[in-house]
């Protein structure tokens, strides 16, 4: 799997392990939290539920509009809803407001998805299935660091934001990192050109054009079944 995109790769699986990190950190933090928005465990369990909200928010309209602005818009608008989810439930003091930035979080991991997964299947193309394991290994690997991480806190009495303002400095460092990056010139996840359909000829017989206009029924059919039963997510490499 080493090619000129390694360097692109490493960025978005990070990205992954600060997701790992970001579906567990409420639960790891409850106590914290609950005492932060006046509220009880219960409270928070409410605001653990908006992130599933918000991924289905956006779950379709994501995959589209990545397959039509390409994916490094969306996994860069990705990251920074995630940066805002941790930003704002640190700075949050009420259950509403942390619900609010649940959903954010909730759309953020659909924005990832719709640009992360095309991207390492084209970027790999040889190594798609192993390229895109790897993000669940990235995943897991956030949610075995943190509650070490947080039980390092609670044992020395540091403030639990800590958990949180670290995943905000990578997020940081990833956002800038992709934004700053040279793609252009291997037209790495941008869209690709769709190719300009010629005008078809007309055909002699009644029974040729029926025989086409049969078959073209029949692909659009696929194609609109095809696009509601793929899941949504990834960049492009040739953009």
């Amino acid at each position: 799997m080493k090619n000129k995109y390694m360097p692109t790769a490493i960025s978005l699986y990070l990205n992954y392990f600060v997701h790992g990190i970001g579906v567990i950190v409420l639960a790891q933090n409850m106590s914290f939290l609950a005492k932060q928005w006046g509220t009880n465990a219960g409270g928070v369990a409410v605001v653990i539920s908006s992130l599933g909200i918000g991924r289905l928010i956006v779950l379709l309209v994501s995959g589209m509009l990545s397959d039509k602005f390409g994916r490094k818009p969306f996994v860069i608008l990705g990251a920074s809803t995630y940066l805002l989810f941790f930003a704002g439930i640190l700075l949050s003091h009420s259950i509403v407001v942390a619900y609010i930035f649940g959903i954010i979080a909730g759309m953020a991991n659909s924005f990832l998805d719709s640009g992360t997964y095309p991207a390492l299947m084209e970027m790999f193309p040889d190594a798609k299935g192993t390229s895109n394991v790897i993000i669940k290994a990235f995943i897991s690997a956030g949610q075995f660091a943190l509650p070490l991480f947080v039980s390092f806190l609670i044992a020395d009495n540091i403030w639990y934001g800590w958990s949180f303002v670290i995943c905000i400095a990578i997020l940081l460092l990833n956002i800038i990192f992709m934004t700053v990056e040279v793609v252009s010139q291997h037209q790495t996840l941008m869209p690709r050109p769709q190719p300009k359909q010629k005008p078809r000829k007309k055909r002699k017989t009644l029974l040729t054009s029926r025989v086409l206009v049969t078959s073209g029924l029949m692909a659009c059919s696929s194609s609109f079944t095809g696009t509601f039963l793929k899941r949504p997510s990834t960049w492009s490499v040739n953009g």
